[in-house]
């Protein structure tokens, strides 16, 4: 059998929040605590008034890592 990646999301909580879901998860998150998740949970939390946290790519990372040449005088 072949799993497939379950795409992930990360939120933040700013008050204590206790989602359920009716598939029967359930996920408490403490005020200012990042976590991370599957979407399907992810977005319940956002439902319930949490913040997606953006985590940048590797190629966003790259980018900004990336030092602009300097003109010689």
């Amino acid at each position: 059998m072949v799993e497939k990646e379950m795409k992930r999301m990360t939120v933040k909580a700013s008050e204590d929040v206790y989602v359920s879901l009716t598939t029967g998860d359930a996920v408490r998150l403490a005020a200012g605590e990042e976590r991370e998740f599957p979407e399907y949970i992810a977005y319940a939390c956002l439902q319930a008034g949490c913040t997606e946290v953006k985590v940048p790519t590797i190629d966003e990372v790259i980018e900004k890592t990336k030092k602009k040449p300097t003109k010689k005088k």
